[in-house]
């Protein structure tokens, strides 16, 4: 099944490193508008805004934390 990301919006957590990351690069990659990619410490996501600027919406995000 393939499906079509081009304009969608997406929210990514654990943005900053590993698979998440990954995803967020290849949403950004395939057409996504706008990647909300979450994680602890915003700072750690400043690469992905600094390649894809406005499309990178970091967010912080603690799920250890109720």
């Amino acid at each position: 099944m393939k499906t079509n990301i081009k304009g969608k919006i997406a929210l990514v957590a654990g943005s900053n490193r590993g698979i998440g990351r990954a995803i967020a690069e290849a949403l950004i990659a395939r057409g996504a508008s706008k990647v909300y990619a979450t994680a602890r410490n915003t700072e750690s996501l400043s690469g992905l805004v600094e390649s894809h600027g406005d499309r990178i919406v970091p967010i912080a995000l603690d799920v250890t934390n109720a």
